[in-house]
């Protein structure tokens, strides 16, 4: 009995130790940013050991002193409105698609995961010749619209499996009490399906904040987002590493509570939860 508890005491232990050391290794580049972002640029690439103290704010005054603070507002517009945007059309489209007999609904789920899994440069060279035409070039709805057609299909298709979990009888229960189906949409399926909601929302905001590519091509000074504004701490002649590191932590910081506040939605979402 001693021999089993105190092998038992010896793989919890080495499961500890196993999963502190990969929480250490992950841990590692975040830890480097932020040693980063407070160095002083003669001091940037020293062994932290030699100067311990040798600590400065100067990387977070230049921050505050370019564009970033500008493209970080673009940011959230865009990802936010792009956002909202694919929810009120995606959400009464996947409920369509989920509750309404209708043909060739393997055909349109096949075509939005198809949408979904197109590389973004499929879409970015037709869009840029359709903005340099119509003057949407570096607009706020030029990139909102460009978003949007990248988390449309992932929220269609991300509810329409969260809707297919509501019983059908729920629905014609709604409907047979007179409701019509924008009403049972909206006070039985929604409620019913928060989570998957919340997970399609926070999942498309984060689609839409960290992109790079469609930013790159569609923005200009006006609309440009923060991902695209850090390439403008790298020059020909330098590398400003510390503003990168800055503005690394400043492009984190704003989901982290997000994900905090929906982490319990998404896990039930990718559970497969309805609400009850």
């Amino acid at each position: 009995m001693r021999d089993t508890t105190a092998s038992f005491r010896v793989k919890r232990g080495l499961g500890i130790a196993m999963m502190l050391a990969f929480l250490l290794f992950a841990l590692l580049p975040v830890i480097w940013v932020i040693i980063l972002a407070l160095r002083p640029a003669q001091q940037l690439f020293e062994p932290i050991w030699r100067s311990p103290l040798a600590l400065t704010l100067d990387n977070i005054y230049s921050i505050t002193r370019s564009d970033f603070p500008k493209a970080l507002v673009n940011s959230f517009i865009t990802a936010g409105c792009s956002t909202a945007l694919a929810l009120i059309l995606g959400v009464p489209g996947a409920f369509s698609l989920s509750k309404r007999k209708a043909a060739n609904k393997f055909l349109a789920s096949w075509l939005l995961l198809l949408l979904r899994m197109a590389p973004p440069v499929g879409f970015v060279i037709p869009l840029f010749l359709i903005y340099i035409k119509t003057g949407m070039i570096d607009t706020y709805a030029g990139l909102i619209f460009a978003y949007t057609s990248l988390t449309l299909p992932f929220v269609v298709w991300s509810m329409w499996s969260s809707f297919n979990q509501i019983p059908d009888e729920l629905v014609e229960a709604g409907l047979m009490d007179g409701a019509s189906m924008w009403n049972v949409l909206l006070k039985v399926a929604i409620p019913a399906a928060r989570p998957g909601l919340v997970a399609a929302a926070v999942l498309s905001f984060l689609l839409a904040w960290n992109d790079f590519f469609f930013a790159l091509i569609i923005t200009r000074a006006d609309t440009m987002t923060a991902p695209v504004a850090v390439m403008n701490f790298v020059s020909y002649a330098s590398v400003d590493w510390g503003a990168i590191a800055v503005a690394s932590i400043a492009l984190t910081l704003p989901v982290v509570p997000i994900i905090i506040i929906a982490n319990k939605y998404i896990v039930q979402s990718l559970g497969g939860a309805v609400k009850g």
